[in-house]
């Protein structure tokens, strides 16, 4: 896995490509930079590629998903107000993992421990969110993942697909 200085590297590079090209979607931001990279892992915890933030005047305005050999898999913008900066996320995971363990404090049942939040890919790479576990007495309980959308909970282990109700 590279490390996150060579992810964001790799994003920069792609993004001052598209600059150059002067593409559509990013010509109109002003002054977009790749920022700092955040870590998206596997549901089992193995770190799995970095998500980096393109920004624009301290807003999230887009994203670049860098794999495990630093390859570019996706760039894209977040946010489509460059007339309103300030509309745009404030980080490119969109939650806080604070705000995502308020959320899921809201969901926890009688007895039910969480463990600090991790932000996860939830199926394949690109179904983000952020990943609480609970335990009830000592054992594994729930899996809640939140995302702007709210929190939803599954039996712990239980992986998108092992139940049609799921998808």
């Amino acid at each position: 896995m590279i490390g996150r200085d060579e992810a964001r590297a790799a994003a920069a590079d792609t993004l001052s490509a598209l600059l150059a090209a002067h593409d559509p979607l990013f010509a109109p931001w002003p002054e977009p930079e790749a920022g700092a990279p955040v870590m998206v892992e596997d549901l089992s915890g193995a770190p799995s590629y970095w998500l980096v933030p393109l920004e624009a005047k301290g807003r999230a305005i887009g994203a670049a998903r860098v794999d495990e050999r630093g390859h570019v898999m996706t760039i894209g913008l977040i946010c489509r107000t460059p007339d309103r900066i300030e509309a745009c996320p404030r980080v490119v995971t969109l939650l806080t993992a604070e705000e995502a363990e308020a959320a899921a404090r809201s969901v926890l049942g009688p007895g039910e421990t969480a463990s600090p939040p991790r932000f996860v890919h939830d199926g394949p790479p690109g179904r983000e969110a952020w990943l609480i576990e609970t335990s009830r007495d000592a054992r594994p309980a729930r899996w809640i993942t939140v995302t702007p959308g709210g929190a939803t909970a599954r039996p712990a282990g239980q992986r998108i697909g092992d139940d049609p109700g799921l998808e």
